[in-house]
């Protein structure tokens, strides 16, 4: 069977005519004469081989052949507009490039599955390690993109833009035999020396974190890896980071139990920084991303 030669301004005249009902108002609706859009439809007839409209009443009455192919023209011009979008939002695509910085306790894993779905929508990510202060500071300059880190105590201010992520969990982790058997008081962590991953400790997250008068900073995660195993100290770290899996690094019950050692993560942003369509599929694929973490 030869394929049918019609064309999207024939199905857009055909479409437009049921709408109206007159080739009169068809023709001004989609801003052409209406010896054009006639044609149009005449065109049509001639390549189906069968009439769509019945033209001896008024408004154009259509055939019973002619309203069975109404829906599929319907249905076939959405198609043709979903598909100009997304030809439009292609160039933007293939070009497009997002540097993320995020923080130490930001979980990897969420990361991976960030990148390779950004991947999949044809973003590519650069992905830098910081903390708090260094993304507010490269995006202040425009060095990066957004910034993944755990949220403030207060209010964002009005040169940047954020979205929820989701939260961290926390929990005291040390080396076995580090502290004696049994819930460990407050009294014994602040007694102990407290390795914090680090190198500027907000206020108000000093005062959620750090219980020990004794604190070593370490913002590398091999090094305080290290460290811990060495039995150096003990130490606040996210439970994704799975830190009990390292060499007789335990889980340490403690007073303080979960309660409040949960933590919000928040991706940051500069308003214009981003273009709309490539900021919409980023927002679309945290959501997805950490669903699936989680």
């Amino acid at each position: 069977m030869n394929p049918l030669n019609f064309t999207l301004a024939q199905i857009e005249a055909f479409a437009c005519v049921c709408e109206t009902g007159t080739l009169t108002h068809a023709a001004k609706k989609l801003r052409k004469d209406r010896t054009t859009v006639s044609e149009l439809v005449e065109y049509l007839e001639m390549d189906l081989g069968y009439a769509l409209f019945d033209r001896s009443s008024r408004p154009l009455k259509l055939t019973e052949a002619g309203e069975r192919l109404w829906r599929q023209a319907q249905l076939f011009l959405h198609e043709a507009q979903m598909f100009s979008q997304v030809a439009r939002q292609i160039p933007e695509h293939l070009s497009a490039r997002l540097t993320l910085c995020y923080d130490p306790f930001t979980p990897r894993d969420f990361l991976l599955r960030l990148q390779g779905a950004l991947a999949m929508r044809q973003i590519r990510v650069d992905l830098l390690l910081g903390e708090r202060g260094d993304a507010q500071r490269w995006l202040a300059e425009g060095s990066v993109d957004v910034g993944i880190f755990q949220a403030l105590n207060r209010s964002i201010n009005e040169s940047l833009q954020w979205r929820s992520v989701g939260s961290i969990s926390l929990a005291v982790y040390a080396r076995r035999g580090f502290f004696d058997e049994g819930t460990v008081s407050l009294l014994n962590l602040a007694s102990r020396t407290q390795l914090m991953p680090f190198r500027e400790l907000p206020e108000w997250l000093k005062l959620r974190l750090q219980i020990a008068d004794d604190v070593q900073r370490i913002n590398d995660a091999e090094m305080l890896r290290e460290l811990l195993c060495a039995g150096a100290g003990w130490a606040f770290l996210p439970v994704h980071m799975r830190p009990e899996r390292w060499p007789d690094i335990v889980r340490v019950e403690t007073e303080v139990g979960d309660n409040g050692l949960a933590h919000p993560l928040v991706a940051l942003w500069r308003p214009g920084q981003i273009a709309q369509p490539v900021l919409t599929q980023f927002l679309e694929a945290i959501r997805d991303t950490w669903t699936m973490t989680s």
